[in-house]
């Protein structure tokens, strides 16, 4: 039932994942279309305002590739900005998967942090992977991860994660993608 044009779940919602957290997303609703993922939802204030330019999909995709950090200077205090419609399309996915492939090679020798929103969303793309299930939507607010799917049949249905829940699968996932490092024997035997 899956579109062959989406691909794996796992690998595209990382990704995406990956440029939410660029813009150190607070909460935010997902839906597909297409082939296309439309997320809309609510972001710190980045440290420095974006002049307008005439296409704001481009500049606000840009703001995601190149990430804001906050600084000492920042208010913490300062209000959140609101989005709407951010068009994730099969190239930008690939872009956004390169990008955290590169970043991958450079972190490598520390592990992966399973409460990061690109964790999170990555072992909700190997659960939909795993049963074969199409995502509709996905709502992200306060750590509980609701999302709609359809299953083979057609028929969708609702599953909400509380954080507990992601982080119980994602060790039950990241156990079985990774092999147990040998043990050295150290002192005698």
């Amino acid at each position: 039932m899956k579109s062959k044009d989406i691909g794996n779940y796992e690998n595209i919602l990382r990704a995406i994942g990956q440029g939410l957290e660029a813009l150190e997303v607070k909460a935010f609703d997902l839906d597909v279309s297409d082939n296309h993922f439309i997320v809309s939802g609510e972001a710190k204030k980045p440290k420095s305002e974006v002049a307008p330019q005439p296409d704001l999909k481009k500049s606000f995709f840009s703001l995601i590739l190149h990430g804001t950090k906050n600084t000492a200077g920042q208010a913490s205090g300062s209000k959140p900005f609101h989005f709407t419609g951010l068009r994730f399309t099969p190239s930008d996915v690939e872009l956004l998967e390169r990008k955290g492939e590169a970043l991958q090679g450079k972190m490598e020798s520390s592990p992966p942090d399973p409460h990061s929103l690109s964790q999170a969303l990555r072992t909700l793309g190997a659960y939909l992977d795993l049963y074969d299930y199409q995502l509709r939507k996905i709502s992200w607010r306060d750590g509980n991860m609701t999302i709609w799917r359809l299953n083979k049949q057609g028929v969708e249905s609702k599953d909400i994660w509380s954080p507990r829940t992601l982080y119980d699968q994602w060790v039950h996932q990241y156990k079985q993608r990774s092999p147990m490092p040998d043990i050295k024997r150290t002192g005698n035997d």
